[in-house]
């Protein structure tokens, strides 16, 4: 075999594996067409993906608590405190609550909701240790005017980071919510 080729065999696998182990998208995408290129006795061979996301009866709403500083978030994560909010005065009290902890170095950035489209916000925070954090959404369901969600809260590494995550979302304010979280 040509000493060349065998180079180019060698680098298109090591390639190949390190795209394998760092640049896995977090959820696997699903083929829709597959593009080939010759390079000269290789082929290398491109498949575009799309990934859908799941269609939830909320939207993710964790850029309203953005402002809110670490120390804070954690110490409702460690509370276990959920928050549900049907109005802006409701949601400005919230920003006072925290304010007044005295947790965060100046007031928290606030950011504005539109509760005038019937939306309400709710959310909370998950604290743990490790390298990264996630929510993952286990079920949900509507029933009888409830809204149930159930998360399991993950923590993933060897690192020793404090890490705090939101899950702050905004749904049909018409319906009650019954949001679980377990640790996984």
């Amino acid at each position: 075999m040509n000493v060349q080729l065998v180079k180019v065999s060698q680098l298109l696998y090591l390639f190949i594996l390190l795209c394998a182990t760092a640049c896995a998208p977090a959820v696997a995408p699903t083929p829709t067409a597959a593009l080939t290129t010759p390079i000269g006795s290789v082929e290398i061979i491109y498949v575009t993906a799309t990934t859908v996301p799941p269609s939830y009866p909320w939207t993710d709403e964790s850029s309203t608590v953005s402002g809110v500083c670490f120390e804070a978030a954690s110490d409702m994560a460690a509370m276990g405190r959920r928050f549900l909010l049907y109005t802006a005065p409701e949601h400005s009290a919230f920003y006072d609550a925290i304010d007044s902890t005295s947790l965060c170095l100046r007031p928290i950035e606030r950011v504005t909701f539109d509760f005038s489209t019937g939306r309400a916000l709710a959310g909370l925070w998950s604290a743990g240790r490790g390298c990264t954090a996630r929510h993952e959404v286990l079920a949900y369901s509507e029933v009888d005017g409830v809204l149930n969600i159930a998360l399991r809260f993950v923590t993933e590494g060897d690192c020793n980071y404090e890490l705090v995550r939101p899950f702050w979302m905004s749904f049909d304010g018409r319906l009650a919510l019954n949001l679980s979280v377990e640790n996984g």
